[in-house]
């Protein structure tokens, strides 16, 4: 019986193989966007989904609560963690990271090889023996704790191994420097980290190391770094607000000193780190749950608008098959029998476009994991969950498209049928096939719609005004022993004319890297309740970005006074929160930092500037001159010359620090990076879009065609009667004009609410204009009318004499 309703079946769509097609590649394209989609939503929230005490781990955050917000921060105190150890407030276990993510291995050379360099070759963390007593990294059944106990070890994973080590069997006992200040022994070979984690290290270096490595006094409650984070374990149903309020009680008892902030300790889930951009994570990358469930609807809405160029497709050719349902009926098939045999229709198509999907899904991977940096495998045999996705979208598409139709054609009445006085509209699809007309051109310019407003808020970040000269510099990282030598860099590399500028400093005006610090003002005792970005940079800073200075002057070459007094500069933004009316009364003024001991006079204040991400409003900022904390070259260069310039650059570094690698890179890249994942859900939208009024366009190309079919005797007659081609072309298009402007009004508030919501993440935005509205409805009511004109034409300039003899 089975093997009769698929030969039938198989026949049925031959008979009518174009419309087959469409229904073919409408399913098949929106059952790759789903499958592509699915792939996506599932790589994401697998990230750290293999701990085996996940759902126990939780990462100590700190919010430092001032008067006028909310600061977040991953960072810990570094006397923290062991303070908690030690008087522990329900913790099963904790331990504490310390990471670096740009920095350099030198593999020392030997009497037949040179030294040979390796610049950020993969992140580098200083861990803790609980590291692997929290985490179920695989160690490849090694206990590496006794070696995280000693200093001067480093755990290498296999990818480093094989990269700094090609040649040797044994890598055991072989030794790396980092950065030209560590050297490090290799204790151990481990298998390299799951692509899915947010610790995304590659080599781990044993905790007593890092005291040789930073410059500072770990047991200081005084400084708070990004990179250094704690996590704790707790026990099976522990309370955490409590064991939250028990950590604060402690650590609020242990810290010395008055703080211009309340500091408190946040547990976040450790499941809950890559979905949380508040706070971020080691691999600086996150995604909202937001977003997920953002691309699952696209998902189910282009798999939605497949399905209803199905069922109007389906319903419009059922007049066609009248007189087969009511032979089979007279022959004694009964509703239930007929009902079956369509849906077999259905699966068929269905699994062809399913067949489809995997052959596109093949050759459009690659290109998803390239846009969004992504590693995805398509695999069934290594992903069963997928099996059973597609195993049940096969299933649910079929009875979801086919249901419908099917039920519609096994209740035609027999003597009706075999009379063929079935008409398209009382074969009773009509009103339905207008109604999903309306939804899947919805649904189109809903999308189209979004990606127009996302692209202009694009535009607007990436063309606003910084409030610096961005254009032609690049940025140079420097070794971190580098005081001594940056005049003669400045001389040496300046004799070039390719180069039209060059500065030091802590980090670009606008940088990933940021100083917040806490300071007082007017006297050591008055705390301010807010902190500043400190940025460090030499007396050239200004003059090579085009930072307005607004009042006053830069400071000294050296930073200070004669009488030790640091010079500092502010911004406006700092002037306005220190209630300072004008900008020449902030000059003279006294700041005090590190804690109230280092005095600093203002000597000028600047133009505001954006420090970070157009997210964000712009902060407070202190500059100030420190050799020590100059971190970057950065030089403007004559793009004429770009390539002579970098050359210059480059020969110049390799002087002067013959040890190190050259690195550099373009502000512009650097900005680019700010708004990395905006850019890609544009680039989403623009695709999903493309896609979403493709199939559109093909359902409704297959109605035209339908339309112009059963209506040939019509058009002959008009035809005969005067009317022109375009009156005929009217004739056809008239109705669904009506039903894509329907579509339009619908669309229009919808998009307006869902862009008005994501819009509320900028601090600087676009406002929503009529003009993206405007595109996105006569973009769709064009293509539209180009879709069904192709066929209007056609049936228009038929020869009146054939169409009559057509019935």
């Amino acid at each position: 019986m089975l093997k009769l309703y698929f030969l039938t079946a198989f026949r049925s769509l031959l008979r009518s193989r174009g419309y087959s097609l469409l229904n073919v590649l409408g399913l098949g394209l929106g059952i790759t966007c789903s499958i592509l989609l699915f792939l996506v939503i599932q790589y994401e929230l697998s990230y750290d989904a293999f701990h085996s005490k996940g759902d126990r781990i939780y990462r100590l955050n700190i919010d430092a609560h001032y008067a006028d917000g909310v600061f977040q921060t991953t960072s810990i105190h570094f006397p923290a963690t062991n303070a908690l150890r030690n008087n522990n407030p329900g913790f099963e276990n904790i331990t504490q990271i310390y990471s670096e993510a740009d920095g350099q291995i030198t593999i020392p050379g030997n009497g037949n090889s040179v030294p040979r360099h390796f610049r950020n070759p993969g992140q580098l963390a200083f861990v803790e023996p609980e590291f692997f007593e929290i985490f179920s990294f695989s160690t490849g059944g090694q206990d590496l704790r006794p070696y995280m106990r000693e200093p001067n070890n480093v755990v290498l994973t296999n990818s480093m191994a094989e990269l700094f080590f090609p040649e040797d069997d044994e890598v055991i006992g072989k030794v790396i420097s980092y950065n030209n200040k560590l050297t490090l022994k290799v204790a151990a070979v481990i298998p390299d980290l799951p692509v899915t984690t947010d610790f995304p290290f590659a080599m781990l270096v044993s905790y007593p190391t890092l005291q040789s490595f930073i410059n500072f006094d770990l047991s200081s409650w005084h400084t708070l770094l990004s990179n250094h984070t704690a996590f704790a374990l707790l026990p099976d149903k522990a309370a955490v607000e409590a064991t939250e309020k028990q950590a604060n009680d402690i650590i609020q008892s242990l810290i010395p000193d008055k703080r211009t902030a309340r500091e408190l300790i946040n547990l976040q889930p450790l499941q809950d780190i890559h979905f949380n951009p508040a706070y971020g994570n080691y691999s600086q990358r996150t995604i909202s749950k937001e977003v997920i469930w953002s691309m699952a609807l696209i998902g189910l809405l282009l798999l939605v608008t497949a399905c209803i160029n199905f069922v109007n497709l389906a319903t419009a050719l059922a007049v066609r098959r009248a007189k087969e349902i009511g032979i089979r009926k007279v022959m004694g098939s009964n509703q239930l029998q007929l009902m079956l045999q369509f849906l077999g229709e259905t699966l068929l198509i269905t699994l062809a476009a399913t067949l489809v999907s995997i052959i596109l899904i093949e050759l459009a991977l690659p290109y998803l994991n390239q846009l969004l940096g992504l590693k995805i495998a398509f695999s069934f045999i290594q992903n069963p969950q997928l099996l059973l996705f597609v195993t049940l979208q096969v299933l649910l598409v079929s009875l979801f498209a086919g249901l419908y139709p099917a039920f519609l054609l096994a209740r035609f009445q027999p003597i009706a049928a075999l009379r063929s006085r079935m008409s398209v509209q009382e074969v009773g699809g009509l009103s339905l096939r207008r109604s999903l007309v309306v939804l899947q051109f919805t649904i189109c310019q809903v999308l189209i719609i979004c990606t127009l407003i996302v692209n202009e808020q694009m535009q607007y970040l990436r063309n606003k005004d910084l409030g610096f000269d961005k254009d032609a510099v690049v940025t140079v990282p420097l070794p971190r022993e580098n005081s001594d030598k940056i005049e003669a860099l400045r001389d040496e590399i300046l004799k070039n004319p390719a180069l039209n500028g060059l500065t030091f400093g802590s980090a670009p005006p606008s940088s990933e890297i940021t100083r917040l610090s806490a300071f007082r003002f007017g006297n050591p005792e008055n705390i301010i309740p807010f902190q500043a970005h400190m940025k460090s940079a030499d007396e050239h800073y200004l003059e090579l970005f085009d930072i307005k200075l607004i009042t006053g002057r830069m400071f000294r070459a050296d930073g200070f006074e004669k009488d030790s007094v640091m010079q500092v500069l502010i911004n406006e933004t700092m002037r306005r929160k220190l209630d300072i009316q004008q900008p020449e009364e902030a000059i003279g003024k006294s700041i005090y930092l590190n804690g109230g001991r280092q005095k600093a006079t203002i000597v000028g204040v600047v133009e505001d500037f954006h420090q970070n991400s157009l997210r964000f409003p712009i902060d407070p900022v202190i500059f100030y001159s420190s050799g020590g904390d100059n971190f970057f070259m950065m030089a403007k260069i004559d793009m004429r010359q770009a390539e002579d310039a970098l050359a210059h650059l480059e020969q110049v570094w390799q002087k002067a620090y013959p040890e190190a690698v050259f690195h550099y890179e373009f502000i512009d890249d650097t900005l680019d990076r700010f708004y990395r994942d905006e850019s890609r859900q544009s680039t989403l939208f623009k695709i999903f879009s493309f896609i979403a009024i493709f199939i559109g366009c093909l359902g409704l190309y297959g109605l035209i065609a339908f339309m112009a079919t059963q209506r040939t005797k019509e058009i002959g007659i008009r035809k005969v009667m005067g009317a022109s081609v375009f009156q005929i072309i009217v004739l056809f298009s008239r109705e669904f004009v009506k039903l894509v402007l329907i579509a339009f009004v619908l669309a229009a508030p919808i998009a307006w609410y869902l862009m008005s919501e994501w819009l509320q993440d900028f601090t600087y935005r676009i406002s929503i204009g009529y003009i993206p509205f405007l595109m996105a409805g006569a973009a769709t009511l064009i293509i539209a009318l180009i879709t069904m004109s192709t066929q209007a034409v056609r049936a228009a300039i038929a020869n009146p004499v054939l169409s009559l003899k057509a019935e």
